[in-house]
């Protein structure tokens, strides 16, 4: 069984002087029965890269929550986990910030965005050929211009033109801005993106 590694956001506690890494229980289930081991990727730890060394894992997940630069502990963990997987080569799946963050590493940009929280909207290109409705939770874009360096699209929204999805040019990285865990059921197509690029032996 491979093990995926997933980052955790990280939320301060109202009212308490106490700082919680979560998780959607819905993205764990759905890897597990994509036959792969999730395991969580704590915050806070010194020496990311150390740690990430020392768990050798066979891919990793970047997970959403938190915007980028609002939670420098899981900023330096998920800079750790791609110059990790750029020299194993090992492969990265990007969910929403995990996306952004792929393209923040890369040396893109983002602007922020509005109508694209707690909607649906239709994505069209290269990874969706038909086009496909998804679910949309992020307040931040990338344009196309604004991708970072290696780095192609694979689809856009179909009413702005920002990017949805994307892949490394060269190294086993994928990403969406979707969150496939919040379907009901989930989606398939999803399923089989997930599967095939983590590579499940299922």
């Amino acid at each position: 069984m491979k093990r995926i590694a997933v980052s955790l956001r990280l939320d301060q506690v109202p009212g308490r002087d106490e700082r919680r890494e979560g998780l959607d229980i819905k993205l764990g289930e759905l890897l597990w029965s994509l036959g792969f081991l999730p395991i969580p990727l704590v915050n806070g730890i010194d020496d990311p890269v150390s740690y990430i060394d020392e768990l050798r894992p066979d891919g990793f997940l970047l997970s959403g929550g938190n915007d980028i630069g609002g939670a420098p502990e899981r900023d330096a963990l998920e800079y750790a986990v791609l110059d990790y997987a750029e020299i194993s080569r090992c492969p990265v799946l990007g969910i929403c910030r995990g996306m952004q963050m792929i393209n923040h590493r890369q040396g893109g940009k983002l602007h922020s965005v509005s109508g694209h929280i707690g909607v649906t909207h239709l994505v069209e290109g290269p990874l969706i050929t038909n086009g496909r409705t998804v679910n949309s939770y992020h307040g931040y874009a990338i344009a196309k211009e604004d991708l970072g360096t290696n780095l192609e699209p694979l689809a856009f929204d179909s009413n702005d033109g920002t990017v949805e999805a994307l892949r490394h040019k060269n190294l086993p990285w994928l990403a969406f801005m979707w969150h496939p865990e919040r379907d009901k059921p989930w989606n398939p197509v999803d399923l089989e993106l997930i599967g095939k690029h983590l590579g499940a032996s299922n």
